[in-house]
Parts: C-alpha cells; sequence; structure tokens
C-alpha cells in the first residue's frame, strides 16, 4: 500500500484559547507585514492553531542558519534578536517573529534569544502550510 501522509486534521491542530488571548494573538498578526495581507479567515485559522510555548532564560528559540519550523508570538518576557555575537534589537510584545523562514522557505536569519523566561505562542510550517492551502480549496469551491 502506499504510504499515504495521514490528512491535515484542521480540528485536531486547534488549541483553545479564552477570547482576550485570540484578540491579542490576531492584533499581534495583524501587526505584520506580510501575515496582514491573509485572509482574515486564515488569520483566524492561524489563530486557532497556535498553543503555547515556554523557554528558559538563557535559551535560544531560533538559532541562525537553522531551517525555520515555527512562527510566534511574543506574550511574555524578553527576547532578543542577534547576528552573530551583535545584538539588533529586542522583540515588543505582542509581535510576530520567525514568519520570514516559513514564508520563504529558507533559513533563520537571526538568533533570538530567550533574555528572561518567556512565553511564546507558536504555528507549525506544516500547519500554516496547510492553512494557505485550505482556504485556497476553499476558494476554488466557491466560485
Amino acid at each position: 500500500g502506499s504510504n499515504k501522509p495521514p490528512e491535515f486534521s484542521f480540528e485536531k491542530a486547534r488549541v483553545r484559547k479564552d477570547s482576550s488571548e485570540k484578540k491579542l494573538i490576531t492584533d499581534a498578526l495583524n501587526k505584520n507585514q506580510f501575515l496582514k495581507r491573509l485572509d482574515p479567515q486564515q488569520i483566524k485559522d492561524m489563530v486557532e492553531c497556535m498553543y503555547g510555548r515556554n523557554y528558559q532564560q538563557g535559551s535560544y528559540i531560533i538559532k541562525q542558519g537553522e531551517p525555520g519550523n515555527h512562527i510566534f508570538v511574543l506574550a511574555e518576557g524578553r527576547l532578543e534578536v542577534f547576528q552573530g555575537e551583535k545584538l539588533l534589537s529586542s522583540i515588543p510584545m505582542w509581535t510576530t517573529f520567525g514568519e520570514l523562514a516559513i514564508l520563504y522557505n529558507c533559513t533563520r536569519t537571526a538568533s533570538v534569544k530567550a533574555i528572561t523566561n518567556v512565553k511564546t505562542w507558536a504555528l507549525d510550517r506544516e500547519v500554516f502550510q496547510n492553512i494557505m492551502r485550505r482556504t485556497a480549496q476553499a476558494r476554488d469551491e466557491q466560485y
């Protein structure tokens, strides 16, 4: 038999959140210059599928040169962005980061380090791609 990967299940990928969390995540995604061009439905699906990921102080959330597997929204704590040893910036609260490697399928262009303990909301690359595809299919069926 052919080993077809199981169909993506949007229902399985959903993670419960309260409405205030959803609103904060939605605003963070809509502030992002790349993601704000998406359909409102796509943004809504992304918010539904994001899950909490916590990082210890001193750990790396993203490492320069690695493939990108997640899009993140910073919910709590302090993150700094480095290229090599050089500090580029810190990431404001409720900001989306990590989307470029996902959108353009390239490796990470910088490292992101937790300066304090950090809470993020994360979305897996596969789920993101499935959400993009799913909406395209739904559109085709409408017309």
